[in-house]
């Protein structure tokens, strides 16, 4: 049985500023390599199921997911889409050692703001770093593109 890392690795400089980045990652020691990679630039929390997730979220707000999408409690195919079905204003970045194509697609297809490859894309943290900053920026552009086509669609004024 997997368990979750509870820990924050907050950089000391603007503690209470940084993102939070939620690492949901089965692989223990995968998660706390991540951790230690990421924990300069964003406060960083793991957990090891969809379901602390999901638990995770009702308690506090994170700016980014960094998720595997072979998690113990669902289907590899619907990760991302239950993920951004829960928190569909979060950004969220898969992080996976699956290098299919029409696996990316679906993901993207899925709300995933970028898919990245395990061993070829997480070897330098502030690559990933990028990356995430890279996600939440572009989430945040379609998030206030869809609340502004919402608006037209309703027949407000802009």
């Amino acid at each position: 049985m997997a368990s979750s890392i509870k820990y924050f690795w907050p950089s000391i400089e603007s503690v209470g500023l940084m993102t939070k980045v939620l690492i949901v990652e089965d692989d223990v020691g995968y998660a706390w390599m991540m951790i230690k990679k990421l924990g300069s630039f964003f406060e960083v929390e793991s957990v090891a199921t969809l379901k602390e997730a999901v638990e995770v979220f009702g308690k506090r707000a994170f700016g980014a997911v960094l998720m595997d999408i072979g998690l113990p409690d669902t289907k590899i195919d619907n990760t991302v889409a239950l993920m951004k079905g829960c928190y569909p204003e979060c950004a969220i970045v898969v992080l996976s050692g699956h290098e299919d194509p029409e696996r990316i697609k679906r993901c993207i297809r899925d709300s995933a703001s970028s898919y990245l490859i395990k061993g070829r894309d997480d070897k330098d943290g502030q690559q990933l770093a990028t990356a995430i900053n890279s996600a939440i920026s572009n989430n945040a552009v379609y998030q206030k593109v869809e609340r502004v086509r919402k608006e037209i669609e309703n027949g407000s004024e802009i």
